[in-house]
């Protein structure tokens, strides 16, 4: 059994434990109004004005002039994180950080279903004393559980019942699956398919038609079939920094010069906490302000930069083919694991 959890606008939630002054006004993190970058997280009351994550700063103020903008404080936020950890690791040491406010928590196979949503109203209890609104799904599966807290936001816990999760699934608009992205939705609906369900039904051949290799994968997982199992991390992800290039370019060699920048202060900051990181993720931000992102396990756990570099060139190959320009690019990492103690300081020097 696993759950999910989705902390809600966490780091909205941070900034106004340290400014309560903040409480129900609308807040954006990510910079100056009319600033270069990007809207990094949202308060709800920002988002019923329309901000949305991703949005360049510079229309979110248009949209919401008297909303209080700031940067963000990372090391605040970690700190945060930690404090999340420490609790959910009271129930169970099966953690998996996916991000810096999504983790997943296993329970063990011979937990029924009653003493699983417990468990899950009493975790969810716990983080919202400490001040964070956070949705939780509980499944069979990791997939399903995942889906099932995006249903529950801000603060509600889903529960899907074992041998119903094709069932649940079914009537959801395609978008709900993590690995349908933006162009691919746009290629299914082309084809007449809108719903999960409709995936579920499709063979492989005419999936793989209209989706590729990963067809078949799709058809499994709208069906609710995921054997993922939990991968336990040690820390929540590592920061994400955009790094907003001086102008928008399609140039090869710029955006290698940027992703080497990128690698080089991954790794600084890895290094700094004496962690490796298991897998990376690369976001591009595009001149026309939409941004996509992909994500990859790396060879072995690494807190190198050529190592975290190569692994960025590989995805930064899946993600852009040389005809868009591009804004702003950033790495992040996750699956962070504790390196040794004696290793860290010959890898600073």
């Amino acid at each position: 059994m696993f759950l999910h959890l989705d902390l809600d606008s966490f780091f909205v939630a941070v900034e106004r434990q340290r400014r309560p002054d903040l409480a129900g006004r609308p807040v954006v993190i990510g910079g100056r109004p009319g600033g270069r970058g990007v809207v990094a997280a949202a308060s709800r009351e920002a988002r019923k004005r329309g901000i949305r994550v991703g949005m360049p700063l510079a229309q979110a103020s248009v949209c919401c002039p008297d909303g209080v903008f700031l940067g963000g404080d990372f090391d605040a936020g970690f700190a945060a994180a930690r404090e999340v950890d420490a609790l959910l690791r009271r129930e169970t040491p099966d953690i998996e950080w996916e991000s810096i406010d999504e983790i997943f928590v296993g329970l063990p196979a011979a937990m029924s279903a009653r003493e699983a949503v417990e468990t899950a109203e009493r975790l969810h209890r716990t983080i919202s004393s400490v001040g964070f609104d956070a949705s939780c799904g509980v499944a069979r599966s990791k997939l399903v559980a995942r889906i099932a807290s995006q249903l529950g936001r801000p603060r509600g816990v889903v529960h899907v019942l074992d041998g119903y999760e094709a069932r649940f699934l079914s009537p959801l608009k395609i978008e709900m699956l993590p690995g349908i992205d933006p162009v691919l939705a746009r290629r299914l609906r082309a084809a007449g398919i809108r719903r999960l369900g409709q995936i579920a039904q499709l063979s492989d051949e005419p999936l793989t038609r209209v989706a590729g290799r990963i067809g078949p994968s799709l058809a499994r997982q709208a069906a609710g079939i995921d054997a993922t199992p939990i991968r336990r991390t040690a820390l929540p992800p590592s920061r994400l920094v955009e790094a907003t290039l001086p102008e928008a370019t399609s140039d090869a060699r710029t955006l290698q010069a940027a992703l080497r920048q990128e690698a080089e202060r991954t790794g600084r900051d890895l290094r700094s906490r004496a962690v490796f990181a298991r897998s990376i993720t690369l976001r591009i931000r595009f001149a026309d302000g939409r941004v996509d992102s992909r994500t990859a396990s790396l060879p072995e756990p690494t807190a190198l930069d050529d190592a975290l570099l190569a692994g960025a060139v590989e995805l930064l190959s899946r993600l852009w083919s040389g005809d868009r320009l591009v804004r702003g690019i950033s790495l992040s990492c996750s699956g962070l694991i504790a390196g040794s103690g004696e290793l860290f300081p010959l890898l600073r020097a």
